[in-house]
């Protein structure tokens, strides 16, 4: 865990303002839907072995973007 908060934090200083302010909404809503399920619901889904095509796709274009070092221009309030 300690990593994971570790690079989150290296990562958020890396961006430019408006990018981390993004970052951290987008950290804030995961942390609500979190906190709405109990702890095994959401292992539950997590772990659930379903297709999920439409966060495959935003997988896919996160990765395709990253590799075109455009990371930084994605705009997750379209996801």
């Amino acid at each position: 865990m300690k990593s994971a908060v570790a690079e989150i934090t290296r990562i958020s200083q890396s961006l430019p303002p408006r990018k981390a302010a993004q970052l951290l909404k987008m950290a804030r809503a995961l942390q609500q839907q979190v906190r709405a399920l109990n702890g095994d619901e959401w292992e539950r889904i997590i772990n659930e072995p379903r297709h999920r095509p439409k966060l495959e796709g935003i997988r896919k274009r996160l990765a395709r973007l990253e590799r075109e070092d455009k990371l930084e221009d994605f705009d997750f309030n379209k996801l």
